[in-house]
Protein backbone atom coordinates (compact mmCIF):
# COMPACT_ATOMS: atom_id res chain seq x y z
CA UNK A 1 0.00 0.00 0.00
CA UNK A 2 3.02 2.29 0.80
CA UNK A 3 4.22 2.05 -2.67
CA UNK A 4 0.85 2.25 -4.41
CA UNK A 5 0.59 5.60 -1.88
CA UNK A 6 3.75 7.19 -3.33
CA UNK A 7 2.86 6.63 -6.97
CA UNK A 8 0.14 8.95 -6.48
CA UNK A 9 1.82 11.55 -3.95
CA UNK A 10 4.82 11.96 -6.71
CA UNK A 11 1.87 14.02 -8.62
CA UNK A 12 1.00 16.16 -5.96
CA UNK A 13 3.59 15.74 -3.10
CA UNK A 14 6.68 15.09 -5.40
CA UNK A 15 9.17 16.73 -2.73
CA UNK A 16 7.38 14.09 0.31
CA UNK A 17 7.79 10.47 -2.09
CA UNK A 18 10.70 11.15 -3.12
CA UNK A 19 12.49 11.94 0.35
CA UNK A 20 10.10 8.50 1.48
CA UNK A 21 11.47 6.72 -1.83
CA UNK A 22 15.05 7.02 -1.00
CA UNK A 23 14.30 6.41 2.63
CA UNK A 24 12.71 3.05 1.67
CA UNK A 25 13.27 2.50 -2.00
CA UNK A 26 11.30 0.44 -3.58
CA UNK A 27 10.79 0.17 -7.53
CA UNK A 28 8.56 -3.33 -8.53
CA UNK A 29 5.31 -1.35 -8.04
CA UNK A 30 6.18 2.19 -9.68
CA UNK A 31 7.52 -0.08 -13.00
CA UNK A 32 4.16 -2.46 -12.45
CA UNK A 33 2.30 0.74 -13.05
CA UNK A 34 4.23 2.00 -15.79
CA UNK A 35 4.34 -0.48 -17.57
CA UNK A 36 0.45 -1.37 -16.97
CA UNK A 37 -0.23 1.92 -18.94
CA UNK A 38 2.01 1.28 -21.86
CA UNK A 39 0.59 -2.11 -22.53
CA UNK A 40 -2.85 -0.64 -22.03
CA UNK A 41 -2.23 1.68 -24.43
CA UNK A 42 -0.33 -1.34 -27.12
CA UNK A 43 -3.27 -3.37 -26.60
CA UNK A 44 -5.68 -0.50 -28.21
CA UNK A 45 -3.84 0.38 -31.23
CA UNK A 46 -3.14 -3.21 -31.82
CA UNK A 47 -7.13 -3.33 -31.85
CA UNK A 48 -7.11 -0.16 -34.23
CA UNK A 49 -4.61 -0.69 -35.83
CA UNK A 50 -3.45 -2.36 -38.95
CA UNK A 51 0.27 -2.26 -38.36
CA UNK A 52 0.87 -3.91 -42.27
CA UNK A 53 -0.77 -0.71 -43.58
CA UNK A 54 0.86 2.04 -41.18
CA UNK A 55 4.45 0.48 -42.20
CA UNK A 56 3.35 1.01 -45.88
CA UNK A 57 2.32 4.47 -45.23
CA UNK A 58 5.48 5.21 -43.34
CA UNK A 59 7.57 3.69 -46.47
CA UNK A 60 5.63 6.12 -48.84
CA UNK A 61 6.47 9.07 -47.09
CA UNK A 62 10.46 8.35 -47.15
CA UNK A 63 12.12 8.63 -50.95
CA UNK A 64 13.98 5.20 -49.87
CA UNK A 65 10.67 3.44 -49.34
CA UNK A 66 8.80 4.96 -52.41
CA UNK A 67 11.58 3.52 -54.46
CA UNK A 68 11.31 -0.02 -52.71
CA UNK A 69 10.06 -2.96 -55.12
CA UNK A 70 6.60 -3.72 -54.19
CA UNK A 71 7.22 -7.28 -53.79
CA UNK A 72 9.87 -5.68 -51.13
CA UNK A 73 7.27 -3.60 -49.65
CA UNK A 74 4.90 -6.82 -49.60
CA UNK A 75 7.28 -8.64 -47.14
CA UNK A 76 7.68 -5.50 -44.82
CA UNK A 77 3.83 -5.71 -44.54
CA UNK A 78 3.34 -8.93 -44.41
CA UNK A 79 6.38 -9.16 -41.42
CA UNK A 80 4.99 -6.26 -39.63
CA UNK A 81 1.49 -7.67 -39.83
CA UNK A 82 2.21 -10.87 -37.97
CA UNK A 83 5.47 -9.21 -35.17
CA UNK A 84 2.66 -7.08 -34.30
CA UNK A 85 1.76 -9.01 -30.89
CA UNK A 86 5.88 -9.04 -30.19
CA UNK A 87 5.73 -5.23 -30.84
CA UNK A 88 3.10 -4.38 -28.03
CA UNK A 89 4.67 -6.71 -25.59
CA UNK A 90 7.99 -5.20 -26.52
CA UNK A 91 6.36 -1.49 -26.33
CA UNK A 92 4.93 -2.31 -23.25
CA UNK A 93 8.22 -3.51 -21.00
CA UNK A 94 10.02 0.09 -22.80
CA UNK A 95 9.05 2.02 -19.74
CA UNK A 96 10.98 -0.11 -17.30
CA UNK A 97 14.15 -0.69 -19.55
CA UNK A 98 14.26 3.68 -20.09
CA UNK A 99 13.82 3.69 -16.35
CA UNK A 100 16.62 1.09 -15.71
CA UNK A 101 19.04 3.08 -18.33
CA UNK A 102 17.99 6.60 -17.34
CA UNK A 103 19.17 4.95 -13.11
CA UNK A 104 22.67 3.61 -14.33
CA UNK A 105 23.53 6.56 -16.30
CA UNK A 106 22.26 8.93 -13.23
CA UNK A 107 24.13 6.88 -10.64
CA UNK A 108 27.14 6.81 -12.75
CA UNK A 109 27.19 10.37 -12.81
CA UNK A 110 26.46 11.40 -9.49
CA UNK A 111 28.76 9.37 -8.77
CA UNK A 112 31.30 11.47 -10.32
CA UNK A 113 29.65 14.77 -9.19
CA UNK A 114 29.09 13.61 -5.25
CA UNK A 115 26.39 11.04 -4.30
CA UNK A 116 24.86 9.18 -1.09
CA UNK A 117 22.43 7.11 -2.36
CA UNK A 118 22.62 3.50 -3.29
CA UNK A 119 21.48 2.18 -6.16
CA UNK A 120 18.20 0.50 -5.23
CA UNK A 121 18.12 4.86 -3.91
CA UNK A 122 18.64 6.07 -7.05
CA UNK A 123 16.42 3.55 -8.80
CA UNK A 124 13.13 3.82 -6.48
CA UNK A 125 13.09 7.94 -7.39
CA UNK A 126 14.13 7.45 -10.76
CA UNK A 127 11.28 5.42 -11.29
CA UNK A 128 8.75 7.97 -9.45
CA UNK A 129 10.65 10.37 -11.15
CA UNK A 130 9.09 8.73 -14.75
CA UNK A 131 5.75 8.64 -13.68
CA UNK A 132 4.98 11.55 -15.97
CA UNK A 133 5.00 9.22 -18.90
CA UNK A 134 1.34 7.91 -17.76
CA UNK A 135 -0.04 11.37 -18.96
CA UNK A 136 2.07 10.97 -22.22
CA UNK A 137 -0.05 7.15 -22.50
CA UNK A 138 -3.41 8.83 -21.63
CA UNK A 139 -2.66 11.75 -24.34
CA UNK A 140 -2.03 8.54 -26.53
CA UNK A 141 -5.04 6.65 -25.71
CA UNK A 142 -7.13 9.83 -26.28
CA UNK A 143 -5.29 10.14 -29.94
CA UNK A 144 -5.96 6.89 -30.67
CA UNK A 145 -9.70 7.11 -30.39
CA UNK A 146 -9.90 10.93 -31.65
CA UNK A 147 -7.47 11.01 -35.08
CA UNK A 148 -8.59 8.15 -38.06
CA UNK A 149 -6.60 5.05 -38.07
CA UNK A 150 -5.24 5.29 -41.43
CA UNK A 151 -3.81 8.98 -39.72
CA UNK A 152 -2.25 8.05 -37.29
CA UNK A 153 1.44 7.75 -36.61
CA UNK A 154 2.60 5.71 -33.95
CA UNK A 155 6.01 7.98 -33.51
CA UNK A 156 3.69 11.21 -32.81
CA UNK A 157 1.27 8.90 -30.52
CA UNK A 158 1.41 10.86 -26.71
CA UNK A 159 3.52 13.60 -28.55
CA UNK A 160 2.95 17.10 -26.30
CA UNK A 161 6.47 19.32 -27.86
CA UNK A 162 6.08 21.62 -30.17
CA UNK A 163 6.52 19.35 -33.02
CA UNK A 164 2.46 19.43 -32.86
CA UNK A 165 2.70 22.60 -34.54
CA UNK A 166 5.32 22.02 -37.55
CA UNK A 167 5.25 20.21 -40.66
CA UNK A 168 8.20 18.27 -41.25
CA UNK A 169 7.50 17.66 -44.71
CA UNK A 170 7.12 21.66 -46.02
CA UNK A 171 9.55 23.16 -43.11
CA UNK A 172 13.06 22.77 -41.53
CA UNK A 173 13.93 19.35 -40.69
CA UNK A 174 16.14 20.90 -38.47
CA UNK A 175 13.83 22.87 -36.38
CA UNK A 176 11.43 19.87 -36.44
CA UNK A 177 13.88 17.53 -34.51
CA UNK A 178 14.91 20.66 -32.26
CA UNK A 179 11.59 20.95 -31.88
CA UNK A 180 11.19 17.25 -30.27
CA UNK A 181 14.02 17.39 -28.13
CA UNK A 182 11.94 18.21 -24.90
CA UNK A 183 7.88 18.62 -24.57
CA UNK A 184 5.95 19.07 -21.59
CA UNK A 185 6.65 15.66 -20.36
CA UNK A 186 9.84 15.77 -20.77
CA UNK A 187 10.15 19.14 -18.72
CA UNK A 188 8.12 16.76 -15.65
CA UNK A 189 10.46 14.31 -15.81
CA UNK A 190 13.27 16.52 -15.04
CA UNK A 191 12.04 18.60 -12.32
CA UNK A 192 10.94 15.41 -10.64
CA UNK A 193 14.25 13.91 -11.50
CA UNK A 194 16.11 17.36 -10.04
CA UNK A 195 13.69 17.28 -6.78
CA UNK A 196 14.43 13.55 -6.81
CA UNK A 197 18.50 13.49 -6.71
CA UNK A 198 18.40 16.16 -4.00
CA UNK A 199 17.46 13.09 -1.83
CA UNK A 200 20.44 10.46 -3.28
CA UNK A 201 23.15 13.49 -3.55
CA UNK A 202 25.43 14.96 -1.04
CA UNK A 203 24.34 18.43 0.39
CA UNK A 204 27.72 19.71 -0.80
CA UNK A 205 26.40 19.46 -4.43
CA UNK A 206 25.26 22.60 -5.68
CA UNK A 207 21.44 23.09 -7.27
CA UNK A 208 23.39 24.36 -10.05
CA UNK A 209 25.55 21.61 -10.48
CA UNK A 210 22.85 18.95 -9.75
CA UNK A 211 20.17 20.47 -11.85
CA UNK A 212 23.04 20.44 -14.72
CA UNK A 213 23.68 16.66 -14.41
CA UNK A 214 20.44 16.03 -14.86
CA UNK A 215 19.21 18.38 -18.03
CA UNK A 216 22.47 17.95 -19.86
CA UNK A 217 22.55 14.24 -20.45
CA UNK A 218 18.46 14.42 -20.58
CA UNK A 219 18.71 16.49 -23.42
CA UNK A 220 21.83 15.37 -25.41
CA UNK A 221 19.82 11.98 -25.67
CA UNK A 222 16.65 13.03 -26.63
CA UNK A 223 18.23 15.61 -29.33
CA UNK A 224 19.80 12.09 -31.03
CA UNK A 225 16.82 9.99 -30.28
CA UNK A 226 14.82 13.07 -32.18
CA UNK A 227 17.37 13.86 -34.69
CA UNK A 228 17.33 9.31 -35.84
CA UNK A 229 13.59 9.68 -35.99
CA UNK A 230 13.62 12.80 -37.94
CA UNK A 231 16.03 11.11 -40.32
CA UNK A 232 14.44 8.13 -40.35
CA UNK A 233 11.18 9.66 -41.49
CA UNK A 234 13.17 11.04 -44.74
Amino acid sequence: MQSIGLVFKAFWAPAEAMFLAAKNPRVLVTLIVLVAFSLGVGLVSFAKIDFGDMVRQQLEKTQQGRNMPEEQKQNVVRIYRTLGPVIIIASAAFPALLVTLATVLYFGIFTMLGREGTFKAFYAVTALAYLPLIVRQIVAGIQLFAIPSTQIDLNDLGNLSGQLFLNPASGSKVLYALAGVVDITSLWIMVLLCIGYKMVTRKSLGPVLRVAGVVVPYVIVSLILSAARTLQAG
